[in-house]
């Protein structure tokens, strides 16, 4: 629905006089269009959401206004008013005042029955949408399609599906809406052969070359089921592509871990934005490239693009995962000097981050400058895990105390940090009572991840009789998870006849995991049994089971290098040779090498 170009929809200048709706109302001349009022008595949604008490204030003064004039001075013949306030009502999120007053109006036109369904489907209200709708004396195209974007949009996409085909069956015909409502639903429901046959269609009525959002809309609902071939076909043959485009198949490739796919399509863009940044930092520090991340995050903020909090979080994640405290701090330091409030995310990240790269008291600051009421269950457990990391288990303890006691709820993460908090700090007490407690007290049902926590706190202590009773317990059967951790606390406690059988039983499960047999490998080799160690390395080869190659990071003058144990080939070989050595040396003084 669309004003008169006179009602431009500005917010009212003087706010502080309450009676100024109506002295505004009351004085407009609806023969010139004109008021005294320097601006439009209707306001702008921008300025609804920006003036919301104002606003709800307004609409109650326009509403009694309507009800003691009938509009009669205003608007003699349409109910163009009644839908300004019904829709200023949906936007304020007063859904009832909106019906009250649909009720009592004398009259109602087609732009009123769609406010109401726009109204109710923005806030979820999809059953009352569709009893507006099937009371409409007269519908248009604009109430069809008002339905099938509300079912799209809530996740009813049979129903938006079925209003698509009811409508083409009919004489409203379509629009570009008609479309972008079903595109959503494609999205939602990921049905390959419909969004195919929505393709299809769209091709047919010729929308896709005429309509960048339409033809933008697809790639999107491939890209975000996972059908990236059929997003870079339909990419490929758009005549017009925009930057969102653009953004939406580095997103797709950079979530499905095609890095190398992802950035030959950043780099082929004409026109960046930040989220096209984030999207490949991201995915770059999802996959384990931190040093490429944290390049890309130096590379994005020297050509003066505005990190958001997505960008942030990314970047301290690559930063932690590769211990480099000094990168951390840069970041830390830039977003400091932006001008948004840090989200819950990013504190977390941050608290990591510093708990990572060996700076617990950093983390510490970080989480008590955080007011409590800003964190949350993500944030709470982030610290616990930081201090379970660094052995403080008791802490660890202390800070779960602390969450519950303000209010937080607990939820299935927290239960893992705290049983692994235990078990780095030997609490095994501890540890068995909260995996007791958690169905117990708070409701939460023990899953797979719990009881592999559980089984390393156990194996850690060497009771290794009862890990195994706790494994048979479980409700997932033959979990590698949980036999991987016991076979670790086998080999730790030189128990080689448990050793053998869970190696056994882990090889069934997954025989091509390369695990079992190399610690299986590493128990005999501790034993001195060399001929079962080569026996092993045999089986190994028969099956041809490969081990993964572990990669270690090292800053050295202030650049970050990545190299394998077997790396004879790096450049500063011996410069990191010098400095791992020299760290042994100080481990060893210092008693934490035996």
């Amino acid at each position: 629905m669309s004003s008169p170009a006179h009602l431009s929809l500005k917010c009212p200048t003087p706010l502080k006089n309450p009676k100024n709706p109506i002295e505004a109302l009351a004085s407009f001349n609806p023969s010139t269009g004109s008021s005294p009022s320097t601006t439009s008595p209707l306001p702008s949604p921008q300025c609804i959401r920006s003036q919301s008490p104002w606003a709800l204030s307004l609409a109650r003064r326009l509403r009694l206004y309507l009800h003691v004039t009938g509009s009669k001075h205003i608007y003699p013949s349409t109910p163009f008013l009644s839908n300004h306030v019904i829709s200023l009502y949906f936007i304020l999120g007063r859904a009832d005042d909106a019906r009250a007053l649909f009720d009592k109006m004398p009259t109602k036109n087609v732009f009123t029955y769609n406010s109401m369904i726009a109204g109710y489907a923005k806030l979820g209200m999809i059953a009352a949408a569709r009893r507006v709708f099937d009371n409409m004396p007269v519908r248009d195209l604009v109430s069809w399609n008002s339905m099938i974007i509300a079912f799209a949009r809530n996740g009813q996409c049979r129903n938006a599906v079925d209003f698509y085909c009811k409508v083409r069956r009919s004489s409203f015909g379509y629009n570009p809406f008609t479309f972008s409502g079903l595109v959503t639903a494609c999205v939602r429901f990921g049905d390959f052969r419909l969004t195919q046959q929505v393709h299809g269609q769209v091709l047919v009525v010729g929308l896709f070359s005429s309509n960048l959002v339409i033809s933008s809309s697809l790639v999107d609902a491939y890209v975000k089921n996972g059908w990236l071939y059929d997003a870079r076909r339909v990419f490929d043959e758009m005549m017009t592509k925009d930057v969102l485009c653009w953004t939406t198949l580095v997103y797709g490739y950079a979530k499905s871990g095609d890095l190398v796919s992802a950035r030959r399509v950043f780099d082929e863009m004409p026109e960046r934005n930040p989220v096209s940044w984030t999207a490949l930092i991201g995915g770059y520090a999802r996959f384990g490239f931190s040093l490429e991340a944290i390049d890309l995050f130096r590379r994005m903020m020297w050509e003066g693009f505005r990190p958001d909090q997505f960008t942030f979080s990314s970047g301290l994640c690559a930063c932690a995962s590769i211990a480099s405290l000094k990168h951390g701090k840069q970041i830390h330091a830039r977003l400091l000097r932006t001008r948004f409030r840090p989200n819950a995310v990013v504190l977390s990240s941050l608290v990591d981050m510093y708990s990572k790269c060996g700076d617990l008291e950093g983390g510490r600051r970080v989480f008590y400058k955080t007011p409590v009421n800003e964190r949350d269950s993500v944030m709470w457990n982030t610290m616990m895990s930081a201090e379970g990391q660094h052995g403080n288990g008791k802490e660890a303890i202390r800070l779960f105390e602390e969450m519950v006691g303000v209010g937080t709820k607990p939820d299935e993460n927290t239960f893992m940090v705290l049983i692994s908090a235990c078990s780095h700090s030997g609490l095994v007490t501890d540890g068995v009572k909260f995996f007791e407690c958690m169905e117990e007290t708070h409701g939460i049902v023990p899953q797979e991840e719990h009881y592999c926590c559980l089984v390393d706190l156990l194996g850690r202590a060497g009771h290794l009789e009862e890990a195994v009773k706790w494994i048979s317990k479980m409700q997932y059967q033959s979990s590698a998870r949980a036999w991987n951790a016991l076979l670790g606390a086998c080999r730790t406690h030189k128990n080689i006849k448990l050793g053998k059988e869970v190696a056994s039983q882990l090889i069934e499960v997954d025989p091509l995991n390369s695990a079992p047999y190399v610690l299986l490998s590493n128990i005999y080799a501790g034993e001195g049994r060399w001929e079962s160690v080569e026996k092993v390395r045999h089986q190994m080869e028969e099956k041809r089971v490969r081990k993964e190659h572990a990669v270690s990071w090292i800053e050295i003058n202030n650049i970050v290098h990545s190299f394998e144990a077997s790396d004879k080939l790096h450049p500063v070989k011996e410069n990191m040779t010098s400095v791992l050595e020299h760290l042994v040396s100080q481990m060893e003084d210092n008693s934490f090498v035996t």
